[in-house]
């Protein structure tokens, strides 16, 4: 069984897959955030499906506070233990990893404190949104709308 090739996106496609500007892109590109997975012989970046996660994964990062360093680390991490179209690899090796015990270390701590943070607001966070769905719409979340009455 042959895999299927894999597609890869110009900056511009990365972009709008993603929900961000193309300039995004390029200045996560330019901070070494994101890195092309093969470049042609016009100089042309191209990004293989894994990137687009990578790319969502770093837009969230970011809202949640996360420094550049340490979501640099995060895509580093992901890149040497993924191929390019995302499947993990399982013969990674520690020296696949360029990053130093003591950021990984600082890494997961920022991991374990998001993780708990999330725990502590993910009630909550549903609880609101079932509150304004029903302000809002007038009914419960997942309810079916009222028919119109004009009809």
């Amino acid at each position: 069984m042959t895999e299927a090739p894999v597609a890869f996106y110009t900056t511009a496609e990365l972009a709008r897959e993603a929900g961000v500007t193309r300039r995004t892109v390029m200045h996560y590109a330019e901070l070494n955030l994101l890195t092309p997975d093969q470049v042609t012989a016009s100089g042309r970046a191209l990004y293989g499906p894994y990137s687009l996660r990578l790319l969502r994964d770093l837009i969230d990062l970011r809202s949640l506070g996360m420094p550049l360093e340490e979501a640099r680390d995060m895509v580093t991490l992901r890149r040497a233990t993924h191929d390019v179209s995302g499947h993990y690899r399982r013969d990674w090796t520690r020296s696949d990893v360029p990053i130093s015990d003591e950021r990984l270390q600082a890494l997961h701590a920022r991991l374990r404190l998001i993780n708990e943070a999330y725990a502590r607001q993910a009630e909550n966070l549903a609880r609101f949104d079932r509150w304004l769905t029903k302000r809002l719409t007038g009914s419960p979340p997942g309810a079916l709308p009222a028919p119109d009455s004009d009809a």
